[in-house]
Order: structure tokens, then sequence, then C-alpha cells
């Protein structure tokens, strides 16, 4: 690689955070003009390749990772909606991958929480009529974790790909599936807006307008920053949805500013046994990182 070709780390502590948003979704175009809503697995020199005529650090922060075993990763589209979409994924397949003696338990939890966090969502303002049809979805694939659907199928990580990568039209997954995770993803942004509006006071102080600094309160946040579909979301959102979901997650920040490592977000809203599910950020999307299973 000449040093024409390669942004060096000086030069990459000189951009802007937009400059480095606007570069990384440069390559995720470049790189696959037509991605899935959610991939297959791949192993992590995929995104690698992605930035060898890049910047040498984001090289060495991937390098880390995969020293650390996070050796492979599904990429998400990189439409403002990645975060959500990725979460969705990760928590389903949490819950598909749980040891059978614990799943039966760990639905049932799940199920319960879900019913919950639908009476927040109206609480704040929603009508029910609004949700309904995004909650009995979700309601529905969590429970089609252990029990069969009507074709007789139980959920598998493969059959969960094939219904997050579903179309209206333009590949070979069943239409009926395609309104699936756009109703999720509506589902989490509008959890994410109760637990904001439902408990403003203890986000006093932290919202802010992206574009002016100035601060804002949790209407007007939600309004330009959690509800329109296409928008990315940043650590208060990601903070709410925690919250109502008693998730712990884990975000790594693959973000080119330091070559010998990779910082990672926690946000622990769960029980302490619960497993983090765990997201690569890179400035303006979120990819779901997978760490290598030791045997």
């Amino acid at each position: 690689m000449s040093s024409e070709q390669q942004t060096t780390e000086s030069q990459l502590k000189d951009y802007s955070v937009s400059e480095v948003y606007d570069m990384n979704q440069r390559l995720l175009n470049e790189s696959i003009p037509d991605v899935a809503p959610v991939s297959e697995v791949a192993p992590i020199s995929v995104l690698r390749e992605e930035y060898e005529r890049g910047s040498q650090t984001f090289l060495s922060q991937i390098d880390w990772l995969s020293k650390q075993g996070y050796t492979a990763f599904r990429k998400a589209k990189g439409d403002g909606d990645c975060f959500y979409r990725s979460i969705a994924f990760a928590y389903l397949e949490q819950l598909i991958q749980t040891p059978p003696q614990e799943q039966e338990l760990t639905v049932s939890t799940s199920l319960s929480l879900l019913a919950s966090t639908k009476e927040n969502i109206i609480n704040a303002g929603t009508q029910a009529i609004v949700v309904d049809d995004a909650f009995e979805e979700f309601e529905a694939l969590i429970k089609n974790v252990i029990v069969p659907d009507a074709q007789g199928r139980i959920l598998t990580s493969e059959r969960l790909l094939e219904i997050f990568q579903a179309r209206s039209s333009g590949n070979n997954y069943a239409i009926e599936d395609a309104s699936i995770p756009p109703n999720i993803v509506f589902y989490l942004r509008l959890l994410t807006r109760a637990q904001l509006k439902g408990n403003a006071s203890n986000y006093d102080g932290f919202l802010y307008d992206a574009e002016t600094g100035d601060p804002m309160d949790a209407e007007s946040f939600c309004n330009r920053y959690v509800d329109p579909v296409g928008i990315e979301a940043d650590h208060m959102q990601m903070t709410a949805l925690c919250r109502e979901l008693k998730l712990n997650l884990d975000v790594a920040y693959l973000d080119g500013r330091q070559a010998d490592n990779v910082d990672f977000v926690q946000f622990r809203e769960g029980p302490e046994t619960q497993k983090p599910l765990t997201l690569l950020y890179r400035p303006g999307h979120y990819d779901i990182l997978v760490k290598e299973t030791k045997v």
C-alpha cells in the first residue's frame, strides 16, 4: 500500500466527526452497494478488506479485535436503522442460542418483559392500535424460539436470517416476512421513546441537538432523533433501549483514533448473569460483532 493511498493516523486525527462519518459511509457504499438488511456471518478479514486503502489505524484496530477473539461479524445495512436492526437480530439470536435446559425459562421471561414494554409505550402516549401489529410480530418471533409456527417450524438462526433478509420483492424469501424487520425496528424506536419520555427527569442535561449542541427536552429529542426512520442511534438512545429491554450490551468503537486497542462502551441494564450482546460501531454505522466460541 503506497503512502498516497493510505490515510495516516495523524491525518485522521485532523478529521472532523462528520468527515470520519462520511468516509465510513463511502467505504460502506463502495464495498457492498446493495447490502442485505442483515448479512450472514463473515470473517472479520472481510471488514479488514474494506479499509485496505484507508487508515492503517483502522486496520490495526481490526487486527486487535481479531486477537481478542472477535473473528467474525454480521454486516447490517447502513441506512440509519442499523443499530435497532442489529439489536433486534442479536437479541433474538441470543434466545435461539440459549442452552436447551434454560431456553423455556429464558423465553418466558422475555415474553413477560415484552408485554410490560408495550404498556410503557402506551403510557408514554402511543395509541395501542399503532403498536399492536409490531408488538404481535415481535412476540410471535420470541415464542417461535420454542413453539413451532403454523408451518411447524422452530425459529433457528438460519430462519431468522431469512426473515431479516426478506423483502417485498427481489429475493426468494417469503413476501409475508418482509414487514417483520421494519416493524420490529419501529417497535424498538417506540420503546426508546417511551423510556426517554416516561423518565424525562433522568435524562435532563444529557439530551442535546447533535447539530447545534443546544440542550433539548425529551419530547423534542424524540421527535428529531428517535421517531424518524433512518436516524441513527447514539449513546442516549442505546441507554434508553437497554433499560427498557433490561439488556447488557457491549459496543466496540472502531474509530481509528488509537492503534493499540479498541474501546468498548458497556451498558449494564440486565442481570449480571446475562451475556452481553456485542455490536461494532464505526462512525455512522453499527454491525453485529461475533466472538469465537471456545469449546
